[in-house]
């Protein structure tokens, strides 16, 4: 007996339809940046009419603070994701805030990001994207500075270092990958990631001190 695949809700379908215009709103952002993010653009990638992209939204704002959401729902998922495996893949320690930044540094290195980056840049001056923009990055980052604390904690989960490691972590990596836009060099980028994988984890106690600068390495 041949079961026949259930057709889909009308919500269903008007949410399918959204998400995709959402999504050819980030592929536009990675591959055109803010200012050629036309309306004209995410019809050509999402390949709807008009009519159906004006009545999802309205106006380029809406499809921008659309954007925004369904970016930080997508960031929240990958990096919620790849967080959730360190306590089975990294034994504890050491090896798991190096995986933290491993993780959170292919996320800075990632489309998604550039996408976000590029909001955040036109948002500087204009007010009404700002105005939508920060609440929902807000909410991106506490999360995900929640999630990392409660990661690295381990038999202390009262140790006051946590919390400014994991902001410090954020703002360095944060800082690397928008100077890297400028600068392209790559290597010096890594050499810079491991120096604070050793930083990050002299400050948390859980490394010698003495061992912050590598005896004889040409990198430091």
């Amino acid at each position: 007996m041949t079961v026949e695949p259930s057709r889909r809700t009308q919500a269903q379908r008007r949410e399918a339809t959204r998400s995709k215009i959402l999504d050819a709103t980030v592929q536009s952002l990675v591959e055109r940046g803010y200012a050629e993010t036309t309306t004209a653009e995410v019809l050509a990638l999402a390949d709807v009419p008009r009519g159906t992209l004006l009545h999802h939204f309205p106006t380029k704002v809406d499809l921008l603070v659309g954007a925004v959401q369904h970016l930080a729902r997508r960031r929240l998922e990958v990096l919620s994701a790849e967080i959730a495996t360190v306590r089975t893949t990294a034994p504890g320690g050491t090896d798991q805030f190096d995986a933290l930044i491993d993780i959170m540094w292919r996320h800075f290195s990632s489309p998604l990001f550039w996408a976000a980056l590029e909001l955040w840049t036109a948002a500087r001056t204009d007010a009404e994207l700002r105005a939508a923009l920060m609440p929902v990055e807000k909410e991106v980052f506490g999360v995900l500075h929640e999630r990392a604390r409660h990661l690295l904690q381990g038999p202390a989960p009262g140790d006051p270092r946590l919390a400014t490691v994991v902001q410090l972590s954020f703002e360095v990596l944060t800082g690397l990958s928008m100077t890297g836009i400028v600068s392209g060099d790559l290597a010096q980028r890594e050499v810079l990631i491991r120096r604070w994988k050793r930083a990050g984890a002299v400050l948390l106690g859980r490394r010698d001190p003495d061992t912050l600068v590598e005896r004889g390495s040409k990198e430091i």
